[in-house]
């Protein structure tokens, strides 16, 4: 399987289409992930899903107790 950011470089998005196909969702480009410790966080992902949208804008935090 090929890094899907190198294959769209290329207009290949069958991986992209395969993930979001079997209704799960990716987030990318998270920074001050060294922030968080690497277990015992709760991770809160929250976005508005779009009709027919192929990308939003998340908000991504850590509760970290």
């Amino acid at each position: 399987m090929s890094d899907p950011g190198l294959a769209t470089t290329k207009d290949d998005y069958t991986l992209e289409t395969y993930v979001l196909g079997t209704n799960h969702y990716q987030i990318e480009l998270l920074t001050n992930l060294d922030q968080v410790p690497e277990s015992g966080a709760i991770i809160i992902a929250t976005f508005p899903k779009p009709n027919g949208g192929s990308g939003f804008p998340a908000r991504v935090f850590a509760i970290v107790p």
